[in-house]
């Protein structure tokens, strides 16, 4: 199997457990009050995918690392503001936001390795770690 295929398959099956884990939490019904929180983070998670892979916060790994904790600074910040301004409880919150993630990522490695080819960053972490 190549690396792309690799990719694809892994990422989109990382996705579905994402869905899973939240329709666990709270069900369906629940993450339709959380639809907006679900696109926001959908939103996020796309951009940081995005410079993740073409390399927009660096080359070397200090920027990789430094672009991860921001994401996950601002993903509990976010999180935590919603749940304290709007009442939305923190279950429901949390499930839009791994709904949100894997809405992101399917529909950005849709694009980006489906439909056009998987940034040579990425392809690179992929080789360096293949079994």
């Amino acid at each position: 199997m190549d690396a792309t295929r690799r990719i694809v398959l892994l990422e989109t099956g990382l996705a579905a457990m994402w869905v899973a884990l939240a329709l666990l939490q709270v069900g369906p019904e629940g993450l339709q009050g959380a639809w907006w929180v679900a696109a926001l983070a959908a939103v996020g998670f796309a951009t940081f995918y995005y410079a993740d892979e073409h390399r927009l916060g660096g080359v070397d790994g200090w920027s990789r690392y430094a672009l991860a904790a921001a994401l996950v600074v601002g993903a509990t910040v976010g999180t935590g503001s919603i749940v304290v301004l709007t009442g939305l409880s923190l279950p429901k919150t949390v499930a839009g936001v791994l709904v949100g993630a894997a809405v992101a990522l399917i529909a950005y490695r849709f694009l980006y390795g489906v439909v056009r080819p998987v940034p040579d960053a990425r392809l690179e972490r992929a080789r360096d770690r293949a079994v």
